[in-house]
């Protein structure tokens, strides 16, 4: 299991540098572009992505999350972006520390949104599966916008590949 985490944690990072290393060569205009869908913009989408990892990762330490400031809004995608892969390379250094059973203690989350109790690594799968779920939507709000080249691969697979 400890292999298993450490190599999705690695993963999380390379799939964010490689979505970060392609929204980079866009202007911050197109990356605050309005859309619909459930974030309104890709800087919007990163925002989130951001503020959820920083989340998951206090609670997952046996942080205090009860006050937890969920506030990003730098209006600057660039920063965004540079503070999405500092936390990313944290998670990994963070989850990839765990001993097996520190993987499979139970941890309780009582927030307004969820109340439950599951072993630490799934809510590290969790994170981590959560983030490669808004890459996918930032793909999709890139391709409503018109952007369809230089669109990273960031499947877990591919990543096994390089």
């Amino acid at each position: 299991m400890q292999q298993l985490i450490t190599n999705y944690s690695a993963f999380n990072l390379w799939a964010n540098q490689k979505i970060v290393e392609w929204l980079g060569a866009l202007d911050a205009a197109t990356l605050q572009a309005e859309v619909q869908s459930s974030f309104t913009s890709i800087d919007f989408t990163l925002q989130h992505m951001l503020r959820t990892e920083r989340f998951w990762l206090a609670f997952i330490s046996g942080g205090d999350v009860q006050g937890f400031d969920w506030s990003v809004r730098t209006a600057n995608p660039a920063i965004t972006m540079q503070q999405l892969l500092e936390k990313s390379e944290e998670l990994k250094s963070v989850f990839s520390n765990y001993t097996s059973q520190q993987l499979i203690e139970v941890l309780h989350l009582n927030m307004p949104w969820a109340n439950n109790a599951l072993p630490r690594y799934e809510y590290i799968m969790h994170v981590i599966n959560h983030s490669t779920y808004h890459r996918g939507q930032i793909v999709t709000i890139a391709r409503m916008l018109g952007i369809n080249d230089g669109i990273p691969a960031t499947d877990y697979n591919i990543y096994n590949c390089r």
